[in-house]
């Protein structure tokens, strides 16, 4: 059950890193265009830098449970790798829990602000006049999701432990190894060239219909 939800999760994060990394492309254009008519024509639509800034934060907050649930954190490992092995699963858990519970302060401190703002009808001093609720809602949201996703893996870690599955564990909460690196490397290549060699046959078909 809990595996199944957390796949869910997954391919929930993944969706929401597309949407983050389109939020991102999109701010980036934005500005580029934006300092380019301020150079050419010596004006600016403004705004361009606020909206950024919100870009910014919402696709942070929506990246945060797919790093988590992909173990892609930046975790400092030189005196984890020259302890005993059988210390190392519960530092992964040690410090699961220790990202979970500053991001819980951090989600519970947003919802604070959001309300305040919701309640309070606050807008940004700035041209744009924007209802800060808006942006500080979409960024509260990625907060809550990451939560979601925490505490899905925090319950397979606690039925992991009482299996003493001591593999999962590693799975769930672990840094991630050279060798899983290079081994989701080699399988991102391989669907790449399966791609592209069913592109190349289907277009060898299609010349070959013309003909």
């Amino acid at each position: 059950m809990l595996d199944r939800l957390l796949l869910r999760a997954e391919k929930a994060s993944q969706i929401a890193v597309w949407i983050g990394g389109a939020l991102l492309i999109f701010a980036a254009i934005m500005t580029t265009i934006d300092v380019l008519v301020r150079k050419i024509f010596n004006w600016s639509f403004g705004g361009a830098d606020e909206i950024a800034g919100y870009i910014f934060a919402i696709s942070t907050a929506l990246a945060f449970a797919f790093a988590t649930l992909h173990r892609t954190h930046v975790r400092i490992d030189a005196l984890y790798l020259q302890l005993p092995k059988i210390l190392r699963p519960f530092l992964d858990i040690l410090g699961f829990l220790l990202l979970g519970g500053f991001l819980a302060i951090v989600t519970e401190r947003a919802f604070a602000v959001w309300l305040n703002s919701y309640e309070s009808d606050s807008v940004s001093i700035t041209p744009l006049v924007t209802p800060l609720a808006i942006p500080q809602g979409f960024w509260l949201i990625g907060l809550v999701f990451f939560m979601i996703v925490f505490t899905l893996i925090l319950l397979r870690l606690i039925v992991a432990l009482f299996q003493r599955d001591w593999t999962r564990i590693a799975h769930l909460v672990g840094p991630r190894g050279i060798e899983e690196e290079v081994a989701e490397e080699r399988a991102q290549a391989r669907a790449e060239i399966e791609r592209e060699h069913a592109l190349s046959e289907q277009a060898r078909i299609k010349r070959g219909g013309d003909n």
